[in-house]
């Protein structure tokens, strides 16, 4: 870094070119601007990748978001390509979307509550057991009663889970469209300022730093290449998690926008929690539903909501491994089932509660800090207005307002990642408080 700015010094010392300084501080202050990346890199699934997003984000007020392969910048440095610079390019040059087809978070989270593997096996099991059963058998009947009530609210709770990880991959899926976008704009102001370093080398300027600014171009080209591979991961998901197929996923067009909130109640989340959560709707429906006729499958239902408990004594007496123990059918042991199941709907509540208070409070810190983010974004707009008037004046030197850019992108790359914390931390919320489709 200091080694970076010492020759910018010299060089503002010329007033014959005073615009060379920017350049010199552009290699610097790439060193150290790193591209945030909103999503992990991922490994190639299809060519296809969707380049264009309905609804931009508050980080793009103007720019269009549809983009066509015609519009896609070119990854290529200036001079001879290398087979390795040509594979990556034609990797990441996108087919193009079909408008035809497009996705919203509601459709994406409905589709993975409907195709969810686990729920439907646990409802494939409460209709298997359905069919051993013999409706003479008031003892058999009374025991299915309970294992297909509380069978019932655990297939739900999984379809919930599954629906709340869906609309995670939808708005990683996003950002990561929108991270593309953000390296490329970033690329163009890099390419600006390789012009400028040209015209130096041209005019016999020295210090012009030309192969510095190409490789400190190859930060945004990195940043482009890995959401364009997260992107064709987050489509893969999306399309296992929805049971849709995979070339439409691959085409299709995300709609929505990532999501916001102003702010959450603590209070009224953790009733909402306590009303609707699944889990916590299996465990009263087995404490309210246990009758002397329905004790062992009680036992294995408690066994199945908190491994550890409800252990067998009629199959293990059966085996006089616990001869000791009192028979199955004796009213105390009714008892201890009773309050064993409502000492677990207590410890459950309070799960719920915590669980409900740190997703509240997770909620909190996303829209704090992209408050932060948001505030440098607006004092970095306001630093670029006003070294365009002055240059305008030649009162800064040529350039100086594409390093501010550069800042800018970099900034928006930060605001993108905090956005995504903020809906994923939304979607967490709900899906705490058993509301992710309401």
């Amino acid at each position: 870094m200091i080694s970076a700015v010492k020759p910018a010094i010299q060089a503002a010392r010329s007033p014959a070119h005073r615009w060379i300084l920017p350049l010199i501080l552009g290699v610097a202050m790439m060193a150290v601007l790193s591209a945030q990346s909103p999503s992990d890199p991922a490994m190639d699934w299809s060519l296809a990748d969707s380049p264009a997003i309905a609804s931009p984000s508050d980080a793009f007020p103007t720019s269009e978001l549809t983009l066509t392969s015609k519009e896609t910048p070119s990854l290529e440095l200036d001079g001879p390509q290398s087979i390795e610079t040509i594979v990556i390019e034609n990797l990441t040059e996108p087919i193009g979307a079909d408008p035809s087809i497009s996705y919203t978070r509601q459709q994406v989270m409905q589709w993975a509550y409907q195709h969810s593997p686990e729920a439907n096996m646990i409802d494939q099991e409460s209709r298997a057991v359905a069919c051993g059963v013999d409706c003479d058998d008031d003892d058999a009947v009374c025991q299915l009663r309970l294992i297909r009530s509380v069978l019932a609210e655990i297939a739900l709770g999984r379809r919930s889970d599954d629906a709340a990880d869906a609309a995670k991959a939808y708005d990683r899926l996003v950002a990561a469209q929108l991270g593309k976008q953000i390296a490329r704009q970033g690329i163009e102001v890099q390419n600006r300022l390789i012009d400028l370093a040209n015209e130096a080398d041209r005019l016999g300027v020295p210090d012009g730093n030309v192969l510095q600014l190409q490789q400190a171009k190859l930060v945004w080209q990195d940043m482009e290449v890995q959401q364009t591979f997260a992107t064709q991961k987050l489509r893969q998901e999306l399309a296992r998690r929805t049971g849709q197929p995979e070339f439409e996923v691959a085409l299709a067009v995300t709609i929505d926008s990532l999501q916001s909130i102003e702010s959450v109640d603590a209070g009224f989340s953790v009733a909402t929690a306590l009303d609707n959560r699944n889990d916590l709707k299996a465990v009263k429906q087995l404490c309210a539903g246990m009758r002397s006729c329905n004790l062992s499958s009680a036992r294995q239902l408690i066994g199945a909501l908190s491994p550890g408990a409800g252990l067998a004594i009629t199959s293990a007496a059966g085996k006089k491994l616990f001869s000791c123990f009192s028979p199955d059918a004796n009213t105390s042991d009714l008892s201890c089932r009773r309050q064993q199941c409502s000492l677990l709907r207590e410890s459950l509540s309070d799960v719920i509660r915590n669980e409900t208070l740190q997703a509240v409070l997770d909620v909190r810190l996303a829209n704090a800090r992209l408050g932060l983010i948001d505030r440098q974004l607006q004092w970095a707009e306001e630093r670029l207005a006003e070294t365009k008037a002055a240059i305008e004046l030649d009162q800064q030197p040529v350039g100086s307002d594409d390093l501010i850019r550069l800042e800018l992108e970099k900034l928006r790359g930060d605001q993108l990642a905090r956005q995504v914390d903020v809906s994923l931390a939304i979607t967490e919320w709900k899906r705490v408080q058993g509301i992710v489709l309401k």
